[in-house]
């Protein structure tokens, strides 16, 4: 997810928390008492005076460069000011003074929220340029800023021969990935981001800045890994184990269309067993203006290339059809991330002006299936995705199948938050329009997200991934923390029973 990954234009979630009378959001968010209400301008130039970084007053000279987060649908929301913090001590000078000015806040890392919760009318504490990153070869371990992008990081992991299991947006801030639980490639061989995680940085309510680990703060720790971000301070660096850097084998088989309900029930029953060094991803597409859908069965191995073609064999048998082609290529870690995101270069592969990844207007959900899908549920799949066909001036609508499984089993949730260690697949709904039209209306294509989790939910229930922030979700500790969140709400309880990290999906003490 880049030219923006069409797989993962959402698997960018991000850094989120509350502050004062309203929210402090990772990747950002909106007050949660008056949400839409102008902020009475309180003394900028005092937190100024406190920062190393800059705060940019709406108006100011730069300000408009940085006001807004990766989805353009959300460019109407103008903060009052930006504190582009570059320091803990920044972070710690701006959460002090919005608890004490009662101003609602923002935390922003990569700005790439869905649900437009890495903006607000308040202040934004913008965590972007906290992105230092260092690693050492010996201890195989990476310190990272939290608002260091993903493909800086795997590019300075690959530079010392080692990787990170992450996911597949370049341009998304480690930190909002890592917390929240973090899938791509290297998921089920290694298991997600947070599952790397062994120690954090963070701020707290009071604006005292604490290192968590398994030894400090233990239940904190557990919760920063899987708990998503913004509920219990704001995390500024994350250190990560890493791992000798493998070569991939990077796959991908088309089918037509009339074969998706063998593709589906195939692959389903074939990932379910697989070795866990192969991923793999069903990719469906529907493009209205031109009435086409499309199907791509894709995927890594971390394997022989002559391994890789006795797997891909099998998956052929088990879903019966043959494959209007197959193509295998042999990479190199960094490679091979640079594709899975969809980007030519390592230089091109950020936000303008670095680089030419486009701000995208995007609707997503998710759902995460835990029972085989039945021969019913797989039509209702088929049957959403071509409905998109129906929805007027989308880019293009679809869904991502994802296996899990595998190494995201090993670790278990008493070991971390994340409470879907075991779903079987993960279901991304997502619909795209033009970035010439950002403001268009955005109903018909949060209407088509929605619907297809609706659609799907008597056969998979109402599980979703909290880096897939979803508005639209009732009981949202239930669907993103399955298992987990009564222990969550305890942790809540104990660093931050004020409740001043809190928004509209954030966990309650």
């Amino acid at each position: 997810m880049e030219s923006v990954s069409r797989r993962d234009v959402s698997r960018r979630a991000v850094l989120r928390g509350a502050g004062g009378a309203a929210a402090l959001l990772a990747g950002g968010a909106t007050a949660s008492a008056g949400a839409g209400a102008a902020v009475a301008a309180p003394a900028w130039s005092t937190l100024q005076q406190r920062m190393s970084g800059q705060v940019l007053v709406k108006g100011a000279t730069g300000y408009t460069a940085v006001a807004h987060g990766y989805n353009p649908r959300y460019d109407t929301v103008w903060p009052s000011a930006v504190a582009r913090c570059v320091s803990t001590a920044d972070v710690s000078a701006a959460v002090a003074f919005a608890r004490t000015n009662a101003v609602p806040f923002t935390i922003r890392s990569g700005g790439h929220a869905l649900t437009g919760w890495s903006t607000g009318t308040g202040l934004v504490i913008d965590t972007t340029l906290i992105s230092a990153m260092t690693v050492d070869p010996v201890t195989a371990t990476a310190t990272v800023g939290a608002g260091a992008r993903l493909i800086d990081v795997y590019q300075k992991v690959a530079s010392a021969g080692l990787a990170l299991p992450g996911g597949t947006c370049g341009s998304v801030g480690i930190a909002g990935l890592a917390l929240g639980g973090g899938i791509g490639a290297l998921t089920r061989p290694w298991g997600l981001t947070c599952d790397q995680l062994t120690g954090a940085t963070i701020v707290f309510a009071d604006a005292s800045v604490k290192q968590v680990s398994a030894s400090h703060w233990p239940g904190l720790f557990w919760a920063l890994r899987g708990g998503g971000g913004g509920s219990f301070g704001v995390v500024t660096s994350l250190t990560f184990r890493l791992r000798p850097a493998p070569t991939f084998q990077v796959w991908s088989m088309p089918y037509n269309m009339s074969a998706a309900p063998a593709v589906v029930a195939g692959y389903q029953t074939f990932m379910a067993t697989a070795d866990s060094r192969l991923h793999g991803e069903l990719s469906f597409r529907a493009t209205p203006s031109t009435g086409a859908t499309s199907l791509t069965v894709t995927g890594t191995w971390i394997g022989s290339a002559s391994a890789l073609t006795a797997q891909l064999d099998a998956l052929v048998a088990a879903i019966g059809v043959r494959p209007n082609a197959r193509t295998v290529s042999s990479q190199g870690y960094l490679a091979a991330m640079l594709q899975e995101a969809e980007c030519s270069s390592y230089a091109s592969c950020h936000l303008p002006p670095q680089g030419t990844i486009p701000r995208v207007p995007s609707a997503g959900a998710s759902t995460m299936v835990y029972a085989p899908l039945s021969p019913t549920a797989v039509t209702t799949l088929v049957d959403r995705v071509r409905a998109g066909l129906a929805v007027p001036k989308a880019t293009w609508t679809g869904c991502t199948v994802v296996a899990l499984g595998g190494a995201v089993r090993s670790t278990t949730t008493t070991d971390s938050a994340f409470g879907h260690r075991d779903a079987r697949l993960m279901l991304h709904y997502l619909a795209r329009w033009s970035p010439s039209t950002p403001t268009l209306d955005p109903t018909p294509f949060d209407g088509y997200v929605r619907g297809f989790r609706a659609a799907m939910a008597p056969f998979c229930g109402t599980g979703a991934y909290v880096n897939y922030l979803d508005s639209s979700i009732a009981d949202h500790g239930a669907a993103y923390w399955p298992g987990t969140y009564a222990r969550l709400r305890t942790v809540k309880a104990t660093v931050d029973p004020g409740n001043l990290f809190r928004f509209a999906q954030s966990v309650q003490p």
